[in-house]
Order: C-alpha cells, then sequence, then structure tokens
C-alpha cells in the first residue's frame, strides 16, 4: 500500500513538472528567438532535441508511476503526449509574428523524444 503511494506522489510530481515545462515551452515560444539562435547554425534544432528529449523524460515519469504501460507499450504514451506538444508548439509559433511552423523543428522534437524514451529503456533493462 506505501509503495502504491509513493508512486502515485512521484506521478503527481512528474505530471506538474511535465505542465510547468511545457508551459516554459510555450513561453518561450511566444518571444523572439534568442539571438545566438541565428549566430549558431543549428543551435536552433538541439535546443528543440534537448527540450522535447527532457519533457519526454518528465512525461514516461508520470506514465511509469501511473503503471499506464499495462495499457499501451510503456513508451508509446509518452512519445504520443510530446508528439501533440510539438505540433500544439509550432501550430502556436504561427500566431508569433517572429517564429514560424517548422518541419524541422517538429523532427527535432520527435527526435529528441525518441532519443531520451530509448535512453529510459535502456536505463530500466540495466
Amino acid at each position: 500500500m506505501a509503495h502504491q503511494e509513493s508512486n502515485r506522489n512521484l506521478a503527481i510530481v512528474f505530471i506538474v513538472s511535465s505542465i510547468v515545462w511545457i508551459a516554459i515551452l510555450f513561453i518561450e515560444s511566444s518571444q523572439p528567438p534568442a539571438a545566438i539562435m541565428g549566430q549558431v547554425s543549428g543551435l536552433d534544432k538541439v535546443a528543440h532535441f534537448l527540450a522535447f528529449g527532457v519533457l519526454a523524460l518528465l512525461v514516461f515519469g508520470a506514465s511509469f508511476n501511473l503503471r499506464l504501460g499495462r495499457y499501451l507499450p510503456g513508451f508509446l504514451m509518452p512519445l504520443l503526449i510530446v508528439t501533440i506538444i510539438g505540433v500544439t508548439d509550432e501550430l502556436y509559433q504561427l500566431s508569433n509574428p517572429s517564429r514560424a511552423f517548422e518541419l524541422l523543428d517538429l523532427a527535432a522534437d520527435i527526435s529528441g523524444a525518441i532519443v531520451f524514451l530509448c535512453f529510459c529503456k535502456l536505463f530500466l533493462k540495466s
């Protein structure tokens, strides 16, 4: 019983952390891009890769502690959620004149999620 309670509490921490991280991503998307993003080639894609990789870890943490893997493969739900957030973020950027919807950004988002989730899988097997 105590183990279930600790898993539920940990899931809540991951859910709240995921929501905060998503809010940070959307706040950042509402601002003009940082100057350094235009100065270093590919830095924007690296930022997307890392930001959505972290989001995937947070969503996976919630999913894992809620035992959602019983219903779907353990990595499908976090990947689906991160992909939806990535698409939503790119669509949101259409409302900002200094931003644009970019398929390569979305590809970096999804790639980051996949790579970070693969690390989770490797970590859990060891």
